[in-house]
């Protein structure tokens, strides 16, 4: 094979991107508009006074949040940045996914948190509309990311439906409390039991129940959320089930009579004129700055979306082959295509995300990709030794400094421990804080992150971050692995833990 320096490398990439994009027809016709705010970057298939737009409702959103839970701006981590994808209809998030009535998703992976959403209208009466499914995820993401505590599935649900029916006036104030109206349908016919709600997990219901447990979830919101008695209530509740006490216990050291609770919540209507008017300050906002993606990037964001949500696995595999047949210098294509064949062809991945890194040297997110295949490719082969692990480890090392920012990379120092199995070094623990420091939501972040915290003798820390992940409607499986493996965590070897952090019993 030849080798070329890294300086005619760099000319050839750019001389054969310029080829692709003179001479070759474009892929997709879909073309990707940015834009990035504090601590969110956007895309938009829109226009750009559409993107603008949106733009403005998640800083006014992010704002009002932030003077709801008084979280300042001044005073907390930037963190890992929240992508938020705006496409332009419903349907266009059902052709993605593959699933019917889907308006918008969240996931926080360890890739980086995202947010798919549609630019449907505002404010809906009969269904969940696109900015009511925005409003929705960006309060899951807000709480991961501010709040590292455990929370019962009825209130993460419940408060993302009631926040996620505010509406802005003209004057920029938010208008919260309103009824969630395509929650409401779902409370006719017999009440669900006050017990049921509190201690209730989404998995426990049936996919046309789910809908039910959503909308009584936010019917006890609301009802809480009416009065500072309620409020106050409310937190002491919260506090007492983040401690650790179960969910009726709690309640009733909260609120007293449970009977009486049910009474009040079975008997409440929300008042559709009710809303609590709160006055949002953005403060001094600069312009916001929209760039149009070019051809090749814009195709970049649609195979990305077709990998990360798409429902044909084998359609966005052949298409990926395809762009980097036709663009062999991309060092994102390269890096993009080893994700799409890391659980079908290991050593066609490692390939490929060598050969990213051989583009891009210098760039952390192609780095950690490598990384995660390369530990997944040691850990596979049996003829492995010490000596592939720590030339792994050395380029991680080299690669990660102080003010490294990326916590996927910073991640992968610390797991490639877990996966020999060895003790880390201090450096692999302090990037594994740092990582999570950077992006809390992320459900692999928090797994790594209580083998971080109990190495490093935070037994209670690490504790509380298991709890929280037990406590998600969405990872409790993996949380409840954590705990039991602090309860079996003793001093000497280290567990072995694989890069599969998705299995019935990961350590």
């Amino acid at each position: 094979m030849t080798i070329f320096p890294r300086t005619s490398l760099r000319i050839l990439s750019l001389f054969a991107l310029a080829v692709a994009m003179v001479c070759s027809p474009p892929l997709h016709a879909r073309e990707w508009l940015r834009a990035e705010l504090p601590g969110v970057v956007l895309y938009s298939d829109g226009y750009p006074h559409e993107l603008q737009r949106w733009a403005l409702k998640v800083r006014l959103f992010d704002a009002l949040l932030r003077h709801r839970f008084g979280v300042s701006a001044q005073d907390t981590e930037p963190g890992s940045p929240l992508t938020i994808y705006l496409l332009n209809d419903d349907g266009d998030i059902e052709r993605l996914t593959g699933r019917e009535n889907l308006v918008g998703f969240y996931s926080p992976s360890i890739e980086g948190s995202y947010l798919i959403a549609s630019r449907a209208a505002g404010y809906d009466k009969f269904r969940l509309s696109g900015q009511m499914s925005l409003f929705h995820e960006y309060t899951h993401h807000f709480m991961y990311r501010h709040f590292a505590s455990a929370w019962p599935a009825w209130y993460r649900e419940g408060l993302a439906d009631y926040t996620g029916a505010v509406t802005f006036d003209a004057d920029r104030t938010a208008q919260l409390g309103f009824p969630s109206w395509p929650r409401m349908k779902h409370l006719d016919g017999k009440p669900m039991p006050l017990a049921t709600v509190l201690t209730a997990s989404v998995d426990d219901f049936k996919p046309d129940e789910k809908a039910r447990f959503y909308a009584w979830s936010w019917k006890l919101v609301h009802l809480l959320s009416r009065s500072p008695d309620d409020r106050q209530r409310l937190d002491h509740y919260l506090a007492r089930y983040a401690a650790g006490q179960d969910s009726l216990s709690a309640a009733g050291a909260a609120f007293g009579d449970l009977a009486t609770l049910e009474t009040r919540l079975h008997a409440h209507l929300p008042d559709p004129r009710s809303g609590e008017a709160v006055p949002v300050s953005l403060g001094l906002v600069p312009d916001l700055v929209v760039s149009a993606l070019d051809p090749l990037a814009s195709r970049l964001i649609d195979l990305r979306l077709a990998r990360m949500a798409g429902r044909d696995p084998k359609t966005s595999l052949a298409d990926l082959n395809a762009f980097v047949g036709a663009n062999p210098y991309s060092a994102e294509g390269r890096h993009e295509l080893a994700l799409a064949l890391k659980d079908s062809n290991l050593s066609a991945a490692l390939t490929e995300a060598q050969t990213a890194v051989s583009l891009a040297p210098d760039d952390h997110r192609t780095l950690a990709v490598w990384a995660d295949i390369a530990i997944r490719h040691i850990k596979s082969n049996p003829a492995t030794t010490a000596t592939d692990w720590n030339t792994l480890r050395s380029r991680l090392e080299n690669a990660i400094s102080a003010g490294s920012r990326d916590p996927m990379v910073l991640s992968m120092l610390f797991r490639s421990y877990l996966s020999e199995p060895r003790r880390p070094s201090p450096q692999a623990l302090g990037a594994m804080e740092r990582a999570l420091a950077l992006q809390p939501e992320s459900y692999e972040m928090r797994f790594l992150g209580v083998y971080a915290q109990a190495m490093s003798g935070k037994s209670a820390q690490a504790r509380r971050t298991a709890r929280a992940l037990a406590s998600d409607p969405h990872a409790g499986l993996l949380g409840k692995q954590a705990l039991a493996m602090l309860d079996r965590m003793k001093p000497g070897p280290i567990p072995n833990c694989g890069h599969n952090l998705s299995g019935d019993d990961p350590c």
